[in-house]
């Protein structure tokens, strides 16, 4: 894991290979971690190489359902907050394991302000990437962590999400004027990158549907080589995102 400092003592962990991330932030009342990898090992890894224990953890906060993002969970003895939603899912899916990672308190509605330590926070539900799908702002740092909504510098895979929710979050992401963007996965970033992703996004989704328009199906729309390309990296989710819209328009699901 990389580890990058960012302010009022805040650190990330990102993986150098495209994995989950995690990050770290230091209040008077302890450190509150967002999202905790896809395994206890490996946020036991993170903690170790800066030197803090689990116990020094006042809270959790899991911005969504997926196990890479709850896998970790069960390495810390202290509350862990999520969305209703995503406290559901991760409930329904972990209760019948012999060691359950699931959230223990959930916030209902679309926003949650907390201040612990010293430290304003908000919870954020956006939805989109699934159906619990949370941000979290930090006003004072500038810095806003966005979960599996932004993927810094590769493809984003779209096969879980709800594109038009998440369009309609990545419109808004802007707005709220981060400085940093802490992604899901990928490297720290800016709006730039928020930008490029609804633009590539975007771009397909209207391709698609004039494939579906003049008839086209499933095979023939994968075939069209003058598709948007959005970065080097994860190309072979490229398919995999036409494939997401392409039946989602069939749908009726407009952005």
């Amino acid at each position: 894991m990389e580890i990058h400092n960012l302010p009022l003592g805040i650190k990330v962990f990102i993986s150098p290979i495209g994995g989950p991330g995690a990050g770290l932030i230091p209040t008077k009342d302890g450190y509150v971690v967002v999202d905790t990898t896809s395994f206890p090992e490996h946020i036991q890894e993170c903690f170790e190489s800066v030197n803090v224990s689990p116990s020094e953890v006042f809270l959790v906060f899991i911005t969504h359902s997926h196990t890479d993002h709850t896998g970790g969970i069960s390495f810390f003895d202290c509350p862990v907050l999520a969305h209703k939603l995503t406290y559901q899912r991760v409930i329904k899916r972990e209760k019948s394991k012999d060691v359950p990672n699931m959230p223990t308190e959930y916030f209902d509605g679309n926003n949650h302000r907390r201040d612990i330590g010293g430290v304003h926070f908000e919870f954020i539900h956006t939805g989109g990437h699934s159906p619990g799908h949370s941000v979290v702002w930090l006003p004072e740092a500038s810095v806003l962590f966005t979960g599996d909504l932004i993927y810094g510098g590769r493809y984003s895979i779209l096969s879980p999400a709800n594109i038009p929710e998440l369009v309609k979050a990545l419109r808004w992401l802007p707005t709220i004027g981060a400085e940093v963007i802490v992604p899901g996965h990928g490297h720290l970033c800016g709006n730039d990158e928020v930008v490029k992703q609804l633009a590539y996004i975007e771009t397909t989704w209207r391709r698609t549907e004039d494939h579906i328009a003049q008839g086209d199906g499933l095979e023939d729309t994968l075939a069209d080589a003058d598709y948007p390309r959005y970065s080097e990296v994860g190309t072979n989710l490229h398919g995999g995102n036409i494939k997401a819209m392409y039946k989602q328009i069939k749908k009726g699901f407009t952005i």
